[in-house]
């Protein structure tokens, strides 16, 4: 009996160890744009009181640097992407700065994900380098991976740690073309007499219309009267007669697309659009035009 629990005993000690604190815990984070996911894996070191970390025996200026601990921070992407404007194609990578004491970083991105933090890689020619500023920032204490900021065409990627911040600039390769040629988009011009499906737009469906315009390279609509949310939209192409709204800010920059929220679906008479069909995600009739004359 005493035998059977000593044999129960010693199975369950591995399992426990495996639970630890560590002085670096390890997390990530991730972010999708436009179909693109970025996702950094890193552990997290802790300023723990010290008074200064960069400049000294614990990251000496001048040194290669993994920005977290343990095994190196990592950063894989699912599609091609550029940082600060340098080509990142897919994959993963154990990521890297050199720290200086004045004048700007280097970011660096080695193709050999799983490295120990203390194996400093050298210079090679498989490597992704590029300067970065180090900016003073108000205090971290445990260090920090984030995307502060997500527009339609990229994020902003930061690392923050003591009173340190190092950001990139993510751009991510477009899911759609927004720009039509003219020839493309002269058929769709012109009013539409809008009719809404919904019940709490049906009191005002015969008194709006949708106004399509072409627009430095870009198919365009509005209501009349103004829908709010919607502003003026850009109409997206998705096929022939096909078309997706784009939403765009206060300062015009585009930062939702409406895809599959709401299909726009042209119907042509000789060659020019005479009437569309505007459908949900699930292929419900919201709204139907017909052009003015």
């Amino acid at each position: 009996m005493r035998c059977a629990c000593a044999t129960l005993v010693a199975a369950a000690i591995p399992s426990a160890l495996v639970a630890q604190i560590r002085a670096s815990e390890l997390a990530s984070v991730s972010q999708t744009v436009d179909g693109t996911k970025i996702a950094i894996e890193y552990s997290r070191p802790r300023v723990r009181g010290r008074s200064a970390l960069f400049g000294t025996k614990n990251i000496g200026w001048d040194e290669v640097w993994t920005p977290g601990a343990n095994y190196a921070t990592s950063l894989e992407t699912n599609h091609d992407i550029k940082l600060d404007g340098h080509p990142v194609p897919k994959g993963k990578y154990s990521v890297w700065m050199v720290v200086r004491k004045s004048g700007p970083w280097t970011f660096v991105l080695d193709p050999r994900p799983k490295l120990f933090h203390m194996a400093h890689p050298d210079s090679t020619s498989s490597q992704i380098r590029f300067p970065v500023t180090a900016q003073v920032a108000p205090l971290t204490e445990v260090l920090t991976w984030s995307f502060p900021d997500i527009r339609a065409g990229g994020a902003t990627l930061a690392m923050s740690w003591v009173k340190t911040r190092v950001s990139v600039e993510i751009e991510v390769e477009p899911s759609l073309v927004v720009e039509l040629p003219s020839a493309d988009a002269t058929p769709f011009l012109g009013r539409y007499i809008f009719e809404a499906m919904t019940k709490e737009d049906s009191a005002k469906k015969h008194q709006d219309q949708l106004v399509v315009t072409y627009e430095k390279g870009t198919l365009k609509g509005q209501f009349d009267p103004n829908v709010e949310f919607m502003g003026k939209f850009a109409l997206i192409r998705i096929g022939p007669d096909s078309f997706v709204p784009g939403i765009y800010d206060e300062k015009g920059v585009m930062y939702e697309v409406l895809r599959p929220d709401l299909i726009v679906e042209f119907k042509r008479s000789n060659g020019r659009a005479a009437s569309f069909e505007m459908r949900d995600d699930s292929d419900s009739l919201q709204g139907r035009a017909t052009r003015i004359p």
